[in-house]
């Protein structure tokens, strides 16, 4: 009888809790069980949409192959309106950009170039892009625009580079001397035997040192 007692008293104790505590214990049960299954849906959502992001990007392997730049506009569209934070949206934009500049299409290039600095999260290839952009820039003869996008923020393996191309913007300005500093700062962030050193010490060289 003791027992049956004890037992009854241990069954009021968890009916008392479950009445003071039950409906919040519910509450956060349910919340979790949501989020969780909000979670695993929109892992659902986001693999279905880089699974439709790649099926498209074979649109514009298909337009690179045959050279038909129309093809490679739409497609690269097609990727910037529906999936545009996609790292195929970003590498079909810098993909149109190098061929619209090769089909002397600038105003084209520059566009897709702007497109995936506004857009990209990846910090390489916007630096990938503001070179390119940097460079049209420069070809349009449109130097302090060019040495601007030079001068913005950019991961630091890219030192070499930026202070590359804008020794060449200097040059085509005429600042000889500002040149030079760009070309030494150039070197100086070069890593061991890069391919490149040579390239810059010439250009260096040719400015008198």
């Amino acid at each position: 009888m003791a027992f049956d007692l004890q037992e009854q008293e241990q069954i009021d104790s968890i009916k008392a809790f479950w009445q003071q505590w039950g409906k919040l214990i519910a509450g956060v049960l349910a919340a979790s069980a949501i989020a969780y299954l909000g979670f695993k849906g929109y892992r659902y959502y986001q693999e279905q949409q880089a699974q439709k992001a790649a099926a498209a990007y074979e649109n514009i392997d298909a337009a690179v192959a045959g050279k038909d730049i129309a093809k490679l506009k739409s497609a690269v569209t097609l990727l910037q309106n529906d999936f545009g934070s996609s790292a195929y949206a970003t590498r079909g934009s810098l993909i149109l950009a190098k061929a619209a500049f090769d089909k002397s299409d600038l105003a084209l290039a520059k566009s897709q170039l702007e497109w995936v600095l506004a857009n990209s999260k990846d910090e390489s290839a916007s630096a990938i892009a503001r070179l390119r952009l940097a460079s049209l820039l420069l070809d349009q003869k449109t130097y302090d625009a060019a040495i601007a996008e030079l001068n913005k923020e950019h991961p630091a393996g890219f030192d070499a580079l930026f202070l590359d191309l804008k020794g060449d913007v200097l040059v085509a300005k005429g600042d000889a001397a500002a040149a030079r500093d760009a070309y030494k700062s150039a070197l100086a962030k070069l890593v061991g035997d890069s391919p490149n050193r040579q390239f810059i010490q010439t250009k260096l060289d040719a400015l008198g040192g």
